[in-house]
């Protein structure tokens, strides 16, 4: 299980929130009257499973969904018919019917050890960061094909999103398997445009070993979360370019210097407030998005805290932990309070995303 264990800790990437798979708030409002019972999907990277859970009465289904080996990340497409796994062990791409709950037979090759996914808001295309190969697959939603021609990025890509508008994505990558992380390389953003396929020239040097991001309503700022660098950086959409000061998150002990490890992050409809997971310590702290300050006070969740999704409505934050948790914690937003009851998923549940309401 090489791919679950880096540095001083064993964490497995929870690409969530808008960091890989997870639908962005506010491109389905909620209608007045109930017109979808959303669902978390939650990628158990040990079991090789798919473990699917009732938002509304957090209640898991007792039959997981078996895909391929190790999953880390999930995305759902935006007419919430199908959700896309990527298996960072077996080099693919699972499918599922969200209505059905059923997978696929045939999955999609990919890159090496692909890490992350997310689906364009058009709904047409789903793009996957492959870390062993340093690059990004496109595969059609529609027929299922992979295009041939990968997108060279660099070394280890992890986190993928889209901007609101849907024209570049956002690309985070850094680190390597051993844990050891190169400043020069390991701290960048690349951007890609969407419709061209085309990376630009210019990275974004952001905080040591980036791996979540998450776009504020408005479109005009990225959140971007630093595994070793225990912080979060700020991108402006428009000129790409970084603020100066990181926002650091979490808390480690006296003597620790590889930071917090956050991973998940998300943020509210309102785009008041960021929500990140910090795996070391089992956190979640939270963001005034318009001071970029963090609140003194952080949430404590189980253990090793990865992925992170908020619900169509925006009033609940799902965050999944995984050794000695294998669970997903509920967190009420409003009141930054957690339920004491967490729901149990499969092994070493990694990435999270929850379906949205449609139009």
């Amino acid at each position: 299980m090489r791919r679950f264990q880096f540095a001083r800790v064993v964490v497995v990437f929870g690409l969530a929130g808008a960091l890989v798979g997870v639908v962005p708030d506010g491109l389905w409002a909620v209608p007045a009257r109930a017109r979808c019972r959303p669902t978390a999907f939650v990628a158990n990277g040990v079991s090789g499973t798919v473990s699917t859970i009732d938002v509304k009465t957090r209640r898991k289904d007792p039959k997981d969904i078996t895909v391929g080996s190790q999953p880390v990340s999930v995305a759902v497409t935006p007419d919430v018919k199908t959700a896309f796994v990527a298996n960072a062990g077996s080099g693919s791409v699972s499918t599922i019917d969200v209505k059905t709950r059923t997978k696929n037979p045939s999955d999609i090759a990919v890159g090496s050890d692909p890490f992350g996914v997310a689906v364009t808001p058009d709904g047409k295309t789903a793009w996957v960061t492959n870390r062993g190969s340093g690059t990004v697959s496109t595969i059609d939603v529609k027929t299922r094909t992979k295009n041939p021609s990968d997108i060279a990025v660099g070394p280890n890509p992890k986190g993928v999103a889209f901007t609101r508008d849907g024209k570049t994505a956002f690309v985070t990558k850094g680190g390597l398997p051993s844990g050891v992380v190169d400043p020069a390389t390991g701290s960048l953003v690349s951007l890609i445009e969407v419709k061209t396929r085309t990376k630009d020239p210019n990275d974004i040097t952001v905080g040591l070993d980036p791996w979540g991001v998450a776009f504020t309503p408005d479109g005009k700022t990225a959140f971007v979360t630093n595994n070793q660098g225990g912080s979060v950086s700020t991108i402006d959409v428009k000129t790409r370019t970084k603020d100066p000061n990181d926002i650091t998150v979490g808390s480690v002990p006296a003597g620790v210097t590889f930071g917090s490890i956050p991973i998940g992050v998300a943020i509210t409809r309102d785009g008041k407030t960021a929500l990140v997971a910090n795996a070391f310590g089992g956190s979640v702290s939270t963001i005034d998005v318009r001071t970029r300050t963090k609140n003194p006070a952080d949430i404590a969740v189980g253990p090793n805290a990865f992925g992170l999704a908020l619900t169509p409505d925006g009033k609940t934050a799902f965050v999944t932990q995984g050794p000695g948790g294998d669970s997903v914690s509920t967190i009420d937003v409003k009141t930054r309070t957690k339920d004491p009851s967490d729901i149990q998923v499969g092994t070493y549940p990694n990435g999270v995303t929850i379906t949205p309401c449609r139009r």
